[in-house]
């Protein structure tokens, strides 16, 4: 499935194409080596959220060498347990590899009708606009907070009853109570399964926003040509609590100006055609070229001959 552009920039974003706060799920994997990036986006007339998850492959082989083991007496390990994770929120593989290098994946939810899943977990962004004016160009700023600015407060907010979220099940894990009233593990935290995740250091961890948008901008982010008229933006910054920004910078042609400049090139257009068409009076011919002299014809020459 291809990732969409976009042409038009909207004063509102809702959560397109997009890393969103879920994204920081990523930050339970150590801390650095891992990265998880989630998209919304329409294929075929059908609305899709994906998640692309990438853990560098010695930290994968780190954590699979301290899985917990599950209730069935069988012990975790990093591709079975993502499955389950997203399986959980109605996900299914597209992909999923498992190296030297990396374990890498994607995972693809289709929504038919409703909202999508970043929908209603999202964030939305609120660009601020500031212009200046030339003869023929103005110059336009759009600026929006960066979505991960509070990511981390959220994360550290998140109490240990909460699930309802991939961030959220990333942290507590997933469980259920018998009829005895007894709490049962359904999928255990990152750090229960994985304990060498824990202790890690979370601002290592860098995430990115990336959006699609016309080539013919300049940005505060890095920018990859997707085709002749789009590129994709990406603003990254670390999980921590410093705010950042997004900023995108283009131009938009000034009309006046070029009505201008228009009417200017047409008025002299008119002129230098008024000018090279314009019919001169003939000048008078000499005494010599009007020989021999036929008086009825030069009648307009005053030179006092008799007629």
């Amino acid at each position: 499935m291809s990732i969409p552009t976009v042409k038009s920039f909207n004063k509102r974003v809702a959560r397109i194409f997009a890393l969103v706060a879920v994204v920081a799920a990523a930050v339970l994997l150590t801390g650095c080596g891992a990265s998880l990036t989630v998209y919304d986006y329409t294929s075929g007339g059908v609305r899709y959220n994906a998640y692309e998850l990438t853990i560098d492959g010695k930290i994968a082989d780190a954590m699979d060498a301290t899985a917990a083991y599950d209730a069935d007496g069988r012990r975790y390990d990093v591709p079975s347990y993502f499955r389950a994770l997203f399986a959980s929120f109605g996900y299914e593989p597209e992909r999923a590899e498992r190296t030297d290098k990396a374990y890498s994946a994607r995972f693809v939810k289709a929504f038919y009708n409703g909202q999508t899943d970043l929908e209603r977990h999202g964030t939305t962004l609120d660009f601020v606009y500031e212009y200046v004016d030339g003869p023929f160009l103005r110059t336009v700023t759009a600026t929006a907070q960066n979505p991960f600015n509070d990511v981390r407060a959220a994360f550290d907010a998140i109490p240990p009853d909460q699930t309802a979220t991939v961030l959220q099940q990333l942290k507590n894990g997933s469980f259920a109570f018998d009829e005895f009233g007894d709490r049962i593990t359904i999928l255990p935290s990152v750090t229960d399964a994985f304990p060498f995740a824990r202790g890690s250091s979370l601002d290592g961890l860098r995430l990115n926003y990336v959006r699609a948008q016309s080539s013919r901008m300049e940005s505060s982010g890095t920018a990859t040509k997707l085709d002749r008229d789009n590129s994709a933006y990406m603003f990254s910054r670390y999980f921590d609590g410093t705010d950042a920004e997004i900023v995108f910078r283009y131009k938009r042609p000034m009309l006046y100006g070029w009505y201008i400049v228009a009417a200017a090139a047409f008025g002299l257009t008119v002129a230098v055609f008024l000018i090279v068409t314009r019919k001169r009076k003939p000048k008078p011919p000499s005494l010599i070229e009007r020989f021999p002299y036929d008086p009825e014809k030069h009648r307009d020459y005053d030179n006092h001959l008799p007629i």
